[in-house]
């Protein structure tokens, strides 16, 4: 399962596809932004390394490092499957560290209010860039929009994001925002919503970014803070980028 309310007793067309974690929380947490310096100063070491990823030999071109050049061919499977029960009502959906944004884009083309939010200036200027493109090209159904944003500080629709994706965000992050990360999933998402995570890389090794993501892991994250698995199993049938075969698992 994956997309909110219209979608909420839908089952996946193929099960071997993706891990969505269903939130089962009545109401939203309120938003606490932190006060304690040494988050501050974490984040902002955070903005500085991701910005410097971006730039450090030229702008980033698509297809290199962690820039795949294109949307996950996952999200576009899961999107085809749910594309008449999502036209029922506004959707928004949200894009943790969207990069360039072609999984925002991506929702977009199917209908949804869809936010790509990023540390970089340099990948929200390039994703904000590559929006006049594709707009010169096609007219997307939906809304894509990009922000400069700090992931604890965003502020969500009024009834909550109806679904969330993650994918390469939790490992990009270093470990020690891992439960914060999940606690900032469950305010950000509506009630009925759905955080679909593409859990990446799966391995077992020391350091980062990526640090290696685990099933077990996720879970370990989500489930305490009220979340429901609905789903996760690897990713398979050539749906993954080729140099990521077999190193994913979806997770609904």
């Amino acid at each position: 399962k994956m997309l909110g309310r219209p979608c909420a007793r839908m089952r996946p067309a193929f099960v071997s596809l993706v891990i969505p974690f269903r939130s089962i929380i009545l109401h939203q947490m309120s938003s606490s932004a932190s006060s304690s310096s040494t988050s501050d100063g974490n984040q902002l070491v955070q903005e500085v390394f991701w910005e410097k990823m971006w730039t450090k030999d030229g702008i980033l071109q698509p297809g290199q490092a962690f820039d795949m050049g294109r949307c996950s061919p996952v999200l576009t499977n899961l999107l085809k499957q749910r594309e008449q029960t999502c036209k029922s009502k506004d959707m928004h959906a949200l894009v943790p560290g969207c990069g360039r944004g072609y999984d925002v884009f991506e929702f977009a083309r199917f209908g949804y209010t869809a936010l790509g939010i990023d540390l970089s200036t340099t990948a929200v200027h390039e994703a904000t860039k590559l929006k006049d493109e594709i707009s010169a090209k096609e007219k997307l159904p939906g809304d894509a929009s990009f922000s400069l944003q700090n992931f604890y500080e965003l502020q969500p629709p009024k009834e909550g994001f109806d679904i969330i994706w993650d994918y390469t965000f939790l490992c990009a992050m270093p470990p020690e925002f891992r439960e914060k990360w999940a606690k900032n999933m469950r305010r950000l998402i509506a009630p009925d919503g759905e955080l679909v995570t593409l859990i990446y890389p799966l391995g077992d090794y020391e350091g980062g970014p990526p640090y290696a993501m685990s099933r077990e892991l996720v879970s370990s994250l989500l489930e305490p803070q009220g979340f429901e698995s609905t789903y996760m199993e690897p990713v398979t049938g050539g749906l993954s980028h080729p140099s990521r075969e077999g190193k994913e698992v979806c997770s609904v």
